[in-house]
């Protein structure tokens, strides 16, 4: 059909290895080398399984174009897709297709695959990981809580063993000063 299809991925220099959870962006090029008219309809994607292509793992969206391209001329397409994190990791390996579908003059339906290629999806690290930071609040909290939980054993139980000193001594306070006044009586004076 004088078809040529081309891909590039401009921000990763490594085509086998894509970021989990980011958004990927693909340029597809499409040259008529022919010498009639063609309809780009759409270009889509998706990861498949590499010993069963039937077997569908992520499917991305499909981007619809309906441009229409003249003979001797190549035109680029934005396709972007976003593997998901759950695949990251590991040494899985997945199956990426990338389809563009395309129709003659005449509405005979073509489809070419620009990148048919095993790939495999990495972990992003961000730096900042809100999973472990809650993990640290929470064994500070339980830390916290121990701490408390042992200060509160150990004052109840000095505490018990000083109450029981107290009631041995003799009572001090308030009573004391009033068991410990002596009573002084005065005779009476007579009159003579």
């Amino acid at each position: 059909s004088g078809i040529n299809a081309e891909y590039g991925f401009p921000k990763h220099a490594d085509e086998t290895m894509f970021p989990g959870g980011k958004v990927v962006k693909a340029l597809i090029g499409f040259q008529n080398n022919g010498d009639k008219s063609f309809i780009v309809d759409n270009v889509e994607g998706g990861f498949r399984y590499p010993m069963d292509y039937n077997y569908v793992i992520q499917n991305f969206t499909s981007f619809r174009y309906g441009r229409e391209v003249a003979p001797g001329v190549t035109q680029t397409f934005l396709y972007m897709f976003v593997p998901s994190e759950q695949l990251a990791g590991g040494s899985r390996t997945f199956s990426l297709v990338m389809s563009l579908n395309y129709r003659g003059e005449d509405g005979t339906l073509f489809t070419d695959s620009p990148f048919n290629e095993t790939v495999s999806v990495y972990e992003v690290d961000e730096g900042f990981d809100t999973e472990i930071f809650f993990m640290y609040v929470l064994l500070a909290a339980l830390f916290a809580l121990l701490l408390f939980g042992a200060s509160t054993c150990c004052l109840l139980l000095l505490g018990a063993g000083d109450l029981g000193r107290r009631s041995k001594r003799e009572p001090t306070g308030a009573s004391t000063t009033t068991t410990s006044q002596k009573i002084i009586s005065h005779p009476k004076s007579r009159k003579i």
